[in-house]
């Protein structure tokens, strides 16, 4: 299935995976589909900034005041993250 995500989508991260934080970056475990997930630290920032409801321009509002990229790059590069996610059942889109 095809993701439906744009950049004025609401993305919420799916409370089932187990976390832990390993140096700088996270591992999540999906209990579902048995299957371990690395995450290194932007992407960690993303799965933090998906605590509460957000949009995704609000991530990369946030991600643009943290790391140097573009508008562009960023929202491509989220756009893809989530929607990995969304595939795996990591996040949920409301």
């Amino acid at each position: 299935m095809k993701s439906q995500l744009d950049i004025n989508s609401c993305v919420k991260r799916s409370p089932l995976p187990l976390s832990s934080r390993v140096g700088d970056d996270l591992v999540l475990f999906s209990l579902s589909r048995g299957m371990y997930y690395g995450m290194p630290a932007v992407a960690k920032r993303i799965w933090d900034l998906m605590d509460e409801k957000v949009t995704i321009s609000a991530i990369c509002d946030q991600l643009m005041e943290e790391f140097s990229v573009d508008r562009d790059t960023c929202e491509a590069e989220v756009l893809g993250f989530i929607g990995q996610l969304e595939a795996e059942e990591l996040v949920v889109s409301l």
